[in-house]
């Protein structure tokens, strides 16, 4: 089955304007959802693994240690509390280090 059962997805503004956090437990890592103030854990429902055709390697080529590959995976999130439902993507080819920039008001 394709994920997302071939639908498009794309972050709300929750998840996309720097509002999921999580944490780890042990070698797990937990995205608390962004609508519920207690730090309600999300499910994880289903993911995509997407490839880059085109790509094959690292998008950071002088950046040491190199990537093995590039790679996105795609998370749809659930919280069981207040039932919103998003996506989150990590990936080898995005930004990569550093600080997060301070958002502009």
């Amino acid at each position: 089955m394709a994920f997302n059962k071939g639908r498009p997805y794309r972050s709300s503004s929750l998840v996309s304007d720097g509002g999921l956090i999580g944490t780890s437990d042990t070698d797990y890592f937990y995205f608390f959802c962004p609508r519920c103030k207690d730090k309600h854990v999300m499910r994880i429902l289903d993911y995509g693994h997407h490839v880059p055709d085109e790509l094959g390697g690292s998008h950071y080529p002088n950046e040491r240690p190199k990537a093995a590959k590039d790679f996105t995976l795609a998370f749809k999130l659930y919280c069981s509390k207040c039932r919103l439902t998003d996506f989150v993507k990590i990936s080898s080819t995005g930004w990569q280090g550093g600080q997060l920039p301070e958002k502009s008001n």
